[in-house]
Formats: structure tokens, C-alpha cells, sequence
């Protein structure tokens, strides 16, 4: 009889450890559900020509009070005055930056930046915070010569993209028809 109470007493114990660490996961998970994480990276225009820097809070939070800092400036388009340092969200930040909210920024065209500086980078820190005032702070080292050489999808991914593609395939095949028909 003394053996029942024993193996209650472990149960409860046994239920009162797993439900803490349930509810220790649930709050890690609701936790990251209102996280924002913004990060900055570097692409290519649809069609190849010019290389942009973009800001983009891929989190499904909410991020506040965002301000951005550029330890390694750049001359945009190799324009003396045009600094990054220089556009509205490093000057002013910004109060919200909601969840797959996008910023584009234009570096140079593909060629120039590959032919001029190629080797160079370029470094900015982002700081922010999410509703509850938890700060975070990013720091990224984006070098120009990891874009240069990259795959691309044929066609485009975006349908502004297909259009333009498929017109060209369009105009291309209506262009041989013309030939073809010429030299009957």
C-alpha cells in the first residue's frame, strides 16, 4: 500500500516538470511569432543591370524605433555627395517597420561596380526594437564580388518580370517569321 502514494507522488512530479518546459516552449515560440529580424542584402535587378541594397524585416513582428548606421559608407552610382549615409532611414530612422516591409536602395550599374570596385563593400549596422522594447542590433558586411556570377532564373520569378521576358521570346519569334517570310 505504501507503493501507490510513491508512484502518485512521481507522476505529478513527472507532469509538473513537462508542463514547464511546455510552457517555457510555448513562450520561446510566441516569442519569436512577434519578433521582427531585419536584415540587409544584396541583389541584382530582374534584368541584370543594376546591383541594389536592400532592407527587409523578414520577421512576423513589428520593429520600432529602427535606425540604421553605415560603418563603411559607399558612393551610389559613383556620384560624389551620394552617399548611403546620406538616405532618409540612416538620417532619420524610422518609428515601424512592419513585418515584410521592404526598403530598396540602388548601388551602381552591375557593370561599373564590377569594374571599379569590385572588391569593395559595404558595412552598416541596424539597430531596432520590438513592441515590448527589446532591443536587437545586426551588423552586415556585404561585399559587391558575392553577386557578381550568380544563377538566375529563365524566365524572371516575378510576373513583371515574365512579361518582359515573354515579349522579348514573342518579338524574337515574330522577328524570324518576318525573315522567313521575306526570303520566299
Amino acid at each position: 500500500m505504501d507503493l501507490l502514494p510513491t508512484i502518485i507522488a512521481s507522476a505529478t512530479v513527472i507532469y509538473t516538470v513537462v508542463t514547464v518546459f511546455q510552457l517555457n516552449e510555448s513562450r520561446k515560440s510566441r516569442l519569436l511569432k512577434e519578433a521582427p529580424n531585419i536584415i540587409a542584402f544584396l541583389k541584382t535587378s530582374e534584368d541584370h543591370t543594376v546591383l541594389s541594397l536592400y532592407i527587409q524585416n523578414y520577421g512576423d513582428g513589428v520593429a520600432k524605433n529602427v535606425s540604421i548606421f553605415f560603418t563603411k559608407d559607399f558612393n551610389r552610382f559613383n556620384k560624389e555627395g551620394y552617399h548611403f549615409s546620406k538616405i532618409g532611414i540612416a538620417q532619420h530612422g524610422m518609428n515601424f517597420f512592419p513585418p515584410q516591409y521592404q526598403l530598396k536602395f540602388d548601388v551602381g550599374f552591375i557593370e561599373d561596380v564590377f569594374q571599379t570596385c569590385k572588391d569593395d563593400y559595404v558595412e552598416l549596422e541596424i539597430r531596432y526594437q520590438n513592441l515590448q522594447n527589446r532591443s536587437f542590433q545586426s551588423l552586415f558586411k556585404l561585399p559587391f564580388n558575392q553577386v557578381f556570377g550568380q544563377t538566375y532564373s529563365n524566365p524572371p520569378e516575378t510576373y513583371l518580370g515574365q512579361i518582359s521576358h515573354y515579349l522579348k521570346e514573342i518579338n524574337s519569334t515574330l522577328n524570324n517569321t518576318n525573315k522567313q517570310l521575306k526570303i520566299r
